[in-house]
C-alpha cells in the first residue's frame, strides 16, 4: 500500500531503527506495520463513507459505482455515469399541452357525435320508407297536394303519372331499360335540371318519393302545364303513354 510503503521508506532514509522506544514501551517492526495497516484501512473506510454520503446527496439522474481495488495504485475507484440531459417541458407547458389535448379530444367527440346523429337520422328516414310506412297508394295524396300548392299542377294528374310510371311506388332506385330512375322515372340528366327537395331535408334525391313527385310537378309545369297534352308529351313523347295517364286521371275525376 502506498502509505505504508512511504512510511517505511521515510524511516529507512533517516536511519531510524524500526525498534523504537516511546513512553517506555518498545514497538518492533511487526507491531508498527500492523498499526499502520489498521490506520490505513480505517482511513479508507472513512473515505468510502464520505464518498457514499456525497453520492447520496446527488440527483438520481447520476449514478456511481464505488470499488475498493487493492490490486491497483488507485485504492478507491469511483465509476460515475452521468445521464444525458434531455430537454423536456416545464410544468406550465405540460399543463397547457394536456389542456389543449383535452379540448381537441372533446371537439373530435362532439363532431363524431353530430355526424353519427345525422347518419342515424338519414338511416331512419330510409328505413321508414323501406318498411312501406306510406301505407296504401292514397297515402301519397298529401304529397301530391303539397306539390300542387307549390307548382299548380293538379294533384290527380300527378297521381296518374306516378301510377303509370311505377305503380305508385314509394322511394325506390328502380331503373328502366332506358335509364330512367326512381318513383317518377326521371332520366338523371333531366333530374339534374328539374330536381326538387320535396321533404325539406336539404337534398334532392331522385329515388326519394317526396323529391320525385315535387320534381315531376316542376317538370310538367316547365313542359307546358296547364296544357295537359303538351305537358305529358314533354314528360314522355308517346301517345300510348298519354292515353294511359289520362285514363287513370279520368278515373280520379280529372278531365282536361
Amino acid at each position: 500500500m502506498p502509505i505504508l510503503h512511504q512510511t517505511l521508506m521515510f524511516l529507512h532514509m533517516k536511519n531510524i531503527d524500526l525498534s523504537i522506544i516511546r513512553e517506555g514501551k518498545i514497538f518492533n517492526k511487526q507491531v508498527l506495520e500492523s498499526t499502520l495497516f489498521a490506520l490505513t484501512v480505517a482511513t479508507l473506510v472513512f473515505a468510502i463513507f464520505l464518498v457514499a454520503t456525497a453520492v447520496a446527496k446527488e440527483p438520481v439522474a447520476n449514478s456511481e459505482n464505488i470499488v475498493l481495488n487493492t490490486s491497483s495504485h488507485k485504492v478507491i475507484e469511483v465509476n460515475r455515469k452521468v445521464n444525458e440531459i434531455v430537454l423536456g417541458e416545464s410544468m406550465s407547458q405540460r399543463i397547457e399541452r394536456e389542456a389543449r389535448e383535452r379540448a381537441e379530444a372533446e371537439a373530435r367527440a362532439a363532431a363524431e357525435a353530430a355526424t353519427a346523429a345525422e347518419r342515424a337520422r338519414v338511416e331512419a328516414r330510409k328505413a321508414t320508407t323501406a318498411r312501406g310506412n306510406y301505407g296504401e297508394p292514397t297515402r301519397f295524396d298529401e304529397i301530391y297536394k303539397r306539390a300542387e300548392a307549390t307548382y299548380g299542377v293538379d294533384w290527380r294528374l300527378l297521381r296518374a303519372v306516378h301510377y303509370v310510371e311505377t305503380g305508385q311506388s314509394g322511394s325506390t332506385s328502380i331503373k328502366s331499360y332506358a335509364g330512367a330512375q326512381g318513383p317518377m322515372q326521371f332520366l338523371p340528366s333531366t333530374w339534374r335540371r328539374y330536381a326538387q327537395d320535396g321533404n325539406g331535408d336539404g337534398s334532392t334525391d331522385i329515388n326519394n318519393v317526396d323529391d320525385a313527385i315535387f320534381g315531376a310537378a316542376n317538370y310538367l309545369r316547365a313542359c307546358g302545364y296547364p296544357n295537359v297534352k303538351k305537358a305529358l308529351w314533354g314528360y314522355n313523347r308517346s301517345t300510348v303513354y298519354f292515353n294511359k295517364v289520362m285514363t287513370v286521371a279520368n278515373s280520379l275525376g280529372f278531365y282536361a
